[in-house]
């Protein structure tokens, strides 16, 4: 027998179609879209009358959507991986460092910001096949994989939900929200609006001051590492800025739910006797915007509940600089 055997002509036509079928999901990726199997696979739960659902909703959790008048549908979920490129790690200069100035890693939070839009641009697009009203507990994982140097994964998941008697809505409303608070949230007299959030990266570089406070003969004495403090407060503050600003562009009265993820890496930098340990900071914001049912954008006091969480990522998911 020989090792290798003509296919037939039902065989290469088969083969045929699943290339031209790679082709189209990876021109449709491209383009941010979904591949063609997942819009055909929602498409067809969209169209179904049998009511039958998936969804990652805890029995309470389904209780109280049902009782809001949301019928859940189908799990839905958005992802993205995404290369980082090249980022110059500030100071230096074909080889020789000056000194170095504490600054955004600016390649590196672009790319975190890209794939989170990316990931929630297919969740919702997931979530307007099957003909949901709206999506709520959508969780998120981020990350990267050893099989994909340079490369973060960022993956929205959540449960697409239909209003009884409601037409399917253009632009289904994401709610990090869990089902209880969603219809806390209900009670209240407000909704939610859609998913916000923002990355950022920077790195600081140790004044003189703070490296002589982190040496060996000043570890003796307690002392604030000052330009570290800065360092993280200045990449929170603009992680929150950019959260706002989106909350605001969509006419959001407030941010609730909002969850904090940071971490910190040490970084050595310097040659010689030079040496110095530099610092980089993430940030990581999310959080549900909201608006009140009868008018959106009012003026609303929100007091956002954070979850501060400190999370050690390895050192080439923020490996863009070098």
């Amino acid at each position: 027998m020989p090792l290798f055997r003509h296919g037939s002509d039902d065989d290469r036509e088969a083969q045929s179609r699943a290339q031209t079928e790679q082709a189209a999901s990876l021109d449709a990726l491209a383009h941010g879209a979904l591949p063609l199997r997942a819009q055909q696979r929602l498409g067809e739960i969209g169209k179904a009358a049998s009511g039958f659902f998936t969804s990652d909703l805890s029995v309470d959790e389904f209780a109280l959507v049902h009782a809001l008048g949301l019928r859940p549908i189908s799990q839905v979920m958005g992802s993205s991986i995404y290369h980082v490129g090249w980022q110059q790690q500030p100071g230096f200069y074909g080889g020789w460092q000056p000194g170095g100035v504490s600054q955004e890693l600016t390649v590196v939070s672009d790319a975190w910001n890209t794939a989170r839009l990316r990931a929630f641009a297919r969740l919702e697009q997931e979530a307007k096949l099957v003909g949901a009203t709206a999506v709520v507990g959508v969780h998120v994982t981020r990350g990267e994989h050893d099989w994909a140097a340079g490369a973060i994964e960022y993956v929205a998941v959540g449960t697409a939900v239909r209003a009884d008697g409601a037409e399917p809505m253009e632009s289904p409303a994401l709610s990090d929200l869990s089902g209880q608070d969603t219809w806390k949230l209900w009670q209240a007299g407000y909704r939610p609006l859609g998913v916000v959030g923002a990355s950022t990266v920077h790195y600081i570089v140790p004044g003189w001051s703070t490296q002589q406070a982190s040496g060996y003969w000043s570890s003796w004495a307690n002392q604030e590492l000052r330009d570290f403090t800065r360092g993280v407060y200045d990449a929170r503050e603009t992680a929150l800025g950019r959260m706002t600003a989106e909350a605001r562009k969509i006419g959001a009265a407030g941010v609730v739910g909002v969850s904090v993820e940071h971490s910190a890496e040490e970084r050595e930098s310097g040659a010689g006797g030079s040496r110095r340990r530099d610092l980089v900071v993430t940030f990581h914001v999310l959080g549900t915007a909201i608006g009140e049912r009868g008018a959106e954008g009012r003026d609303l006091d929100v007091s956002p509940r954070i979850e501060l969480r400190k999370n050690s990522l390895s050192p080439h998911v923020l490996g863009g600089s070098r």
